[in-house]
């Protein structure tokens, strides 16, 4: 085989360099000598062929750039094809930008928050092993302690929103961490220690947004808790895996942080001029309103309107004309008094005893968060 590769290779030299095909080795220096001599003469017959070949060619049969050979009779290179070089850098390549317009389905899709939910990337529960769309979870990283250092394992919404209190200091330095709030919001106003620093976390373990979950890690043997730690934080040489802080009011901490997104939320849409949430009297009122997607249930009214005394169970639905059934949220008990209170003390969309969000694209973030605090909340809304 390597003596059939040897005389290939020697033939494909002679004919690159215009040699006579009978030289080799066993010619004579004399005879090398004269064959070298015409080599010029072959070149510059290759050149005038060439030309000649350029001056006829019509594009179609010469195979050039299609791996076929060159005018030289010699095959192309396939690092010179250009359609095989197109070919490997064909996925490499950046995806060509939307021309902005979004086709029915994406238009449809904007406007659906449970969809939204749906497509999100499976995730599984560090705890309980559950395999989810990554909405159904809590994203929990590592950030340093301010004054320690010590690494704290938490919410990384709370890292990225960086709530603070109504002094402008964070609520991850002001709220201990084996500190035992005497009510859901009573550790997250308690006295800084120190002015706010900056926090870096680092994306790794996903537990069930459940507040029953949430409850049941500290009372985890150190053995069992270090089991739901990411493998790699194990590894990483800059803390110990032993030295990771948890928190032992995580639950209440991570409600005051989605009651107060959730809030903000609601007061952007109130404050808009697109009238997103409109109010309602009662809910044959509902059937009235168009592009409902949920309603919102606020509970005794603070005007001479007639209250509605149901209190709805969590996933309570309503049969909404030809759409379906729509979500009904019962905003005191998802928000609690103090910041329900202070929604209505925003806007005036929240006095009556219902209102109704609409089906738009701007409305569904604020849809989702709705959902995720009734199903963080769905537990303790059940036992009632």
């Amino acid at each position: 085989m390597r003596y059939r590769l040897g005389i290939a290779n020697a033939v494909y030299s002679r004919q690159l360099w215009g040699l006579p095909p009978g030289l080799g080795p066993q010619r004579s220096v004399q005879t090398c000598g004269e064959a070298m001599k015409e080599r010029p003469k072959v070149v510059e017959a290759t050149k005038t062929a060439t030309q000649n070949a350029d001056a006829n060619h019509d594009g179609l049969d010469d195979g050039v750039g299609n791996g076929g050979p060159d005018a030289s009779g010699l095959p192309l290179s396939p690092l010179m094809d250009p359609n095989l070089q197109a070919a490997r850098k064909r996925h490499k390549l950046p995806k060509p930008e939307a021309n902005g317009e979004l086709s029915a389905f994406q238009k449809k899709f904007r406007k659906n928050p449970y969809a939204q939910a749906l497509a999100s990337p499976l995730r599984q529960c560090a705890l309980t092993g559950a395999r989810l769309p990554n909405f159904f979870f809590l994203n929990f990283g590592l950030a340093p302690h301010p004054l320690t250092g010590k690494p704290w394992q938490m919410p990384k919404f709370a890292i990225d929103s960086h709530p603070s209190t109504s002094d402008g200091t964070s609520t991850i330095e002001t709220m201990e961490p084996n500190s035992t709030a005497s009510d859901e919001t009573g550790a997250a106003n308690s006295t800084p220690s120190s002015p706010r620093r900056p926090v870096r976390t680092v994306a790794g373990s996903h537990i069930i947004a459940q507040r029953l979950a949430i409850r049941l890690i500290p009372a985890l043997k150190p053995r069992s808790y270090m089991q739901t730690l990411p493998h790699r934080w194990k590894l990483d040489a800059r803390f110990k895996a032993d030295q990771i802080v948890w928190r032992k009011d995580m639950d209440s901490f991570i409600l005051e942080l989605m009651r107060r997104n959730t809030v903000k939320s609601l007061q952007y849409l109130s404050a808009r001029s697109a009238a997103y949430i409109v109010p309602c009297q009662n809910y044959e009122d509902i059937q009235n309103k168009h592009q409902a997607a949920a309603v919102l249930w606020l509970g005794e009214p603070t005007d001479d309107q007639t209250a509605i005394a149901a209190d709805p169970p969590p996933y309570a639905m309503i049969k909404y004309k030809s759409a379906g059934h729509i979500p009904i949220y019962n905003l005191p008990t998802l928000l609690g008094s103090e910041h329900l209170h202070q929604l209505q003390a925003a806007s005036k969309q929240f006095h009556s005893t219902l209102a109704v969000i609409k089906q738009k694209h701007n409305t569904s973030e604020c849809q989702l968060q709705l959902w995720k605090l009734m199903g963080y909340l769905a537990s303790d809304m059940s036992a009632r």
